[in-house]
């Protein structure tokens, strides 16, 4: 009954229409997935890169104002995820597609490239499944496994490294495959990353630390790739530094309760 009466009640509010405002920034976060399909199958693929990292942009912009508005909605949160398998699973394994088809079409057999395309569209697919899943079952400050802007960020902004500097072919292949593999396992991993969702962590922080946030967005102007590329690092370690610290406290733990005893 319960049941009946919540898919009711969303008939009833999708009837009386969708929140506008968090929809527009989801639509605008699909446009620019989208746009870098089309940018990869045309060759253009440093301006594939920048439309995935304002889709990044975008998507963290959405939530954040459907959060401000009270305007949050199941259909929304379903619109974002389907968004999100386009901009950051499909756009992605495009890029990474094109991109090697594009440069080693004689050094490695087509399989590989197409399968290790699917394979990260199919994690992305199962990570953001896993996290609607989540959302219904509890609200944390941490994410299960690398989500998925995030592990679109790393794998395109590699890429773009090996775009700008002009890699040895084959290094700059085998290095790009590692990033998709290793991004595609960690989002389907249950290693926890900081959601920076709770807003009072936030307003703890020292005034003097608010400059950072200028200070990172003006130095992602002028250096993106790198800059970028470090946070993105920066991030993806930081999931596994903390599954080592929590093993190392229950082992201290372990220790200390068998001392006890």
């Amino acid at each position: 009954m319960d049941l009946r009466k919540e898919k009711n009640r969303e008939k009833v509010n999708l009837k009386k229409g969708i929140f506008i405002l968090p929809n527009l920034f989801t639509s605008a976060n699909l446009f620019a997935g989208c746009f870098s399909i089309f940018c990869s199958i045309d060759g253009e693929f440093e301006m594939a890169i920048i439309s995935i990292i304002v889709a990044v942009f975008l998507d963290g912009l959405d939530g954040k104002v459907a959060r401000a508005t009270n305007a949050v909605s199941d259909f929304g949160k379903d619109y974002d995820s389907l968004c999100d398998l386009i901009s950051f699973g499909v756009a992605p394994s495009i890029l990474f597609y094109s991109w090697a088809t594009d440069h080693f079409i004689d050094m490695i057999d087509i399989k590989f490239m197409w399968l290790l395309s699917f394979f990260y569209i199919a994690t992305t697919a199962l990570r953001l499944a896993r996290f609607n899943n989540h959302l219904l079952l509890k609200s944390e400050n941490y994410f299960l496994g690398l989500p998925s802007p995030a592990s679109a960020t790393l794998v395109t902004v590699m890429l773009w490294q090996c775009v700008i500097h002009s890699f040895d072919q084959l290094i700059a292949l085998i290095v790009i495959s590692l990033f998709y593999v290793t991004a595609s396992m960690l989002m389907v991993t249950k290693i926890h990353y900081n959601s920076f969702k709770d807003l009072r962590t936030l307003n703890k922080m020292p005034f003097n630390g608010t400059l950072l946030i200028p200070l990172v967005f003006i130095m992602i102007i002028l250096d993106a790739p790198n800059v970028l590329s470090l946070l993105s690092v920066i991030y993806l370690f930081s999931g596994l530094l903390g599954v080592l610290t929590r093993f190392v406290r229950s082992r201290r733990k372990g220790r200390e309760k068998n001392a006890t005893q």
